[in-house]
């Protein structure tokens, strides 16, 4: 069962409108707080946003198309940059987004929290999945992560943005694209490792 929704879960960038209720998604974030943390600190946030405040931080994303067009055109062509136009443009009709922050305990090492944040992140993604709920990760929007954070109100001393996912209903069936090989090295003795 959870092979398959590991293996059939997508990155959706066509999405229904349709709002979520919201006892689902309670139980999407009950999910995302289950997660494993660094020293169980559990030192993520999450505003999910809906109705204005998402349509503000949709607002705020627009910056960012200009910004990358380029880049996305070098990798995924001209229909690459097309279907990507309307994540920036309004989270391509997505209803809801969420904006997971960490607290940086650890100056020093930052990434345990960081790492904690995107696990939970990782959590929540599976979870809405497996409610027939579709989710797209959105790192770019750390480009405008001070925008954000005084969006959700947050002190950029204490907190740090990890990522914005949206979620909805999928309005399209990606692909699964291949995967990468020579991803996974098993060794038990110091010559099994060959690059």
């Amino acid at each position: 069962m959870i092979e398959e929704i590991i293996e059939s879960r997508r990155s959706i960038r066509k999405f229904k409108t349709d709002p979520i209720p919201q006892e689902s998604l309670e139980r999407i974030m009950q999910s995302a707080i289950w997660a494993p943390s660094a020293m169980n600190r559990q030192n993520w946030k999450f505003f999910v946003l809906t109705d204005e405040m998402r349509d503000r931080m949709a607002l705020l994303h627009r910056q960012i198309f200009e910004e990358i067009k380029e880049g996305l055109k070098e990798r995924y062509g001209e229909e690459g940059v097309e279907l990507r136009r309307n994540i920036y443009a309004n989270f391509s009709g997505a209803p809801v987004a969420i904006a997971c922050f960490t607290e940086i305990q650890d100056k020093e090492n930052p990434r345990g929290d960081i790492i904690s944040a995107a696990l939970a992140c990782e959590n929540l993604i599976l979870q809405a999945h497996s409610m027939g709920i579709g989710a797209l990760t959105m790192t770019s929007s750390l480009r405008i992560s001070d925008e954000i954070s005084f969006l959700c109100g947050v002190d950029t001393d204490k907190m740090d943005l990890v990522m914005v996912i949206l979620l909805g209903y999928a309005n399209d069936k990606p692909e699964p694209p291949a995967r990468r090989k020579k991803r996974v090295i098993y060794a038990s003795q110091p010559g099994d490792i060959k690059h």
